[in-house]
């Protein structure tokens, strides 16, 4: 099956048309459809010129193109840090070729920086489609959809993740019912982090006191929404929420909202903060003598640099987990464990493990795994198809693009943990809370904060 016409689309266009404007769009030149190359050069009469389409056609009907578009750099780097260590390492495990339908292939893997700008990744995603003809697009999409976008127009099969699944979804104008036609994308979701939250403060002695505090952004607007969002979902549990407003991003100063906290008794502390941020709420907590019996929040805690910055006073502190070196799960690609593959990463870059290491190393394993199921790499339809009906387990756990409710979504395993502060003053990260995915087992009991 010859691949499908493809239209670049600029980064302005942000709605995804409706597939009638994609049909009746008009197409120029012979990008994007190989078969339709040859039949233009044969039509030429030119030999020699039919001569070297041939041999590019040959050349590609060999080679798997994927494209992969991450933030590498700009303020969203630290989920793209791992990315030279897993590329690396998807790359030796896929020397020799990939074999798919009885056919071995070449398999060519083209990473792209989009700088944490949304544009970039709408630009980069219509390179790779139309300049670079991929066969698969793997994204992150903390920054939003555009890579999927451009995907969904073109018909060019993607899998997306680090990202709610809400957040990408939505602004693809998605129907959790009915989905799309080729883009996909495996995370969590907001019901997922409140039940995280739920578990770990069920067994807390408290008021049942939350001070809501959410950044007033995308993603903060999203997940502290009164009744869509976190704190809706702590109310129905029984929780009294306490909440003044969202905070401007990049805000250093939060008295107004620890004076609220005080005065209502809040004894826990929930919210999205940037790492600087939550280091100058943490700050400001003790400078004004507000001690909460449990923190627990989401994006600051995620990586070890920003929790060492806190120093002593992370210790105690919660949030949710995607992935750690303890997770029970082993790599399709390489057959690593999770701890042998954070280890790996350790000693080859002299870093400490994050969790989107083992997310992002799971997107190519999802990728690898859809062309092999395809029956045939170069078939964007078959691909996707593969995609749509996916179970496979990774290193972060079962992958399930079929049963999880929402149409061209798989929901990832999210647990509790807690940061600990050892004896030489390093933070770690543990378990504590698993009833939303009991199959990884807990590391150690939860504690209230220490300095509380």
């Amino acid at each position: 099956m010859g691949r499908p016409s493809r239209r670049a689309v600029t980064a302005t266009e942000r709605t995804l048309k409706t597939s009638t404007h994609m049909q009746n769009a008009s197409y120029t030149g012979l990008l994007g459809n190989r078969r339709q190359l040859l039949r233009g050069a044969a039509a030429l009469g030119a030999v020699a010129a039919l001569g070297q389409a041939s041999s590019a056609w040959a050349a590609d009907k060999d080679t798997i193109k994927i494209g992969y578009i991450s933030p590498k750099t700009g303020p969203f780097s630290p989920f793209a840090e791992a990315d030279d260590f897993i590329l690396d390492q998807v790359r030796k495990s896929l020397a020799d070729g990939l074999t798919v339908g009885g056919k071995k292939y070449k398999v060519e893997i083209l990473a792209r920086d989009d700088q944490s700008s949304p544009d970039r990744q709408s630009n980069l995603a219509a390179e790779l489609i139309n300049k670079e003809n991929i066969d698969l697009m793997l994204a992150q999409v903390s920054i939003g959809p555009n890579a999927s976008q451009q995907c969904e127009l073109n018909g060019v099969p993607c899998i997306s993740t680090v990202g709610p699944w809400q957040a990408w979804l939505f602004p693809l104008k998605g129907d959790p019912a009915k989905g799309f036609k080729s883009v996909f994308h495996f995370f969590w979701g907001l019901e997922d982090i409140a039940d995280v939250y739920l578990d770990i403060w069920s067994n807390v002695p408290s008021n049942k006191v939350v001070g809501s505090v959410f950044s007033n952004d995308v993603p903060g607007n999203a997940m502290g929404d009164m009744k869509l969002g976190m704190p809706g979902a702590f109310a129905k549990a029984g929780y009294k929420i306490v909440d003044i407003g969202r905070f401007p991003a990049g805000a250093d100063d939060f008295s107004s909202y620890i004076q609220a906290f005080k005065k209502d008794n809040v004894e826990i502390v929930t919210g999205l903060f940037n790492p600087p941020e939550w280091a100058s709420f943490v700050k400001q907590s003790a400078q004004m003598n507000f001690k909460p019996k449990v923190a627990t929040v989401a994006k600051a805690l995620l990586f070890p640099g920003g929790v060492a910055a806190l120093g002593p006073r992370a210790d105690g502190m919660s949030t949710e987990i995607w992935w750690t070196p303890a997770y029970p799960f082993k790599s399709s690609l390489t057959g690593q464990t999770a701890k042998q593959f954070a280890d790996a990463y350790t000693t080859a870059t002299k870093r400490e493990w994050t969790q989107p290491l083992g997310v992002v190393h799971a997107l190519f394993e999802a990728g690898i795994q859809a062309l092999k199921a395809s029956g045939d790499p170069k078939d964007p339809v078959k691909v996707a198809n593969a995609v749509r009906v996916m179970k496979h387990d990774t290193i972060i756990g079962r992958l399930d693009f079929a049963s999880s409710g929402i149409k061209n979504v798989s929901k990832i395993r999210v647990v509790g943990g807690q940061w600990r502060v050892n004896a030489a003053g390093k933070p770690e990260l543990f378990i504590t809370n698993n009833k939303t995915a009991p199959e990884i087992p807990v590391q150690r009991k939860f504690e209230l904060l220490k300095l509380a």
